[in-house]
């Protein structure tokens, strides 16, 4: 009972987490006319982890939003593999995905992201998007699996370490 809890906490939290990502993104063009600190501080919060090239991000209300395109595939990927989490594995399955459906999904993107650094070829913000949010639906049953086993072992550790 205790990993079924420790799932849904973890499944509960990554929707909080994901929600707010979402919600920042989406709010920085929203708030660059009228609130320009507020948009700022949110693409700032942004941009180590994201190049933010206007050309490669998508736009709402007239201004890029504060993650490219193949950044915004992530999260969106990420929330719709929260959603298919519990049909996908419910609460008792922690087996992450088998490493070759993981070089499957993964390998499109790789390979797309080295084409774009290599000068090979400059894919477009769609194609971009598409191969990112593939990926990143397969990383909520990584990330959930790892992050319970993780704090399920701190926790058998803990009781060990306070005695019987």
């Amino acid at each position: 009972m205790e990993r079924k809890r420790a799932v849904l906490v973890v499944y509960s939290l990554s929707w909080v987490g994901i929600g707010a990502m979402l919600l920042a993104i989406a709010a920085a063009p929203v708030l660059e006319p009228r609130f320009p600190r507020w948009s700022g501080f949110i693409y700032g919060i942004f941009a180590p982890f994201c190049h933010q090239i206007p050309e490669r991000c998508f736009r709402l209300a007239g201004h890029p939003l504060a993650v490219c395109a193949r950044c915004l595939g992530v999260y969106l990927g990420f929330a719709a593999g929260l959603v298919l989490y519990p049909i996908v594995r419910g609460t008792r399955d922690l087996r992450p995905p088998s490493l070759r459906l993981f070089l499957l999904i993964s390998t499109p993107t790789a390979a797309d992201v080295a084409g774009n650094v290599l000068g090979l070829w400059t894919s477009s913000p769609w194609l971009r998007f598409g191969l990112a949010t593939a990926w990143g639906t397969l990383l909520p049953f990584f990330f959930i699996t790892g992050l319970v086993d993780a704090m399920t072992q701190i926790r058998r550790g803990d009781r060990r370490s306070n005695g019987p």
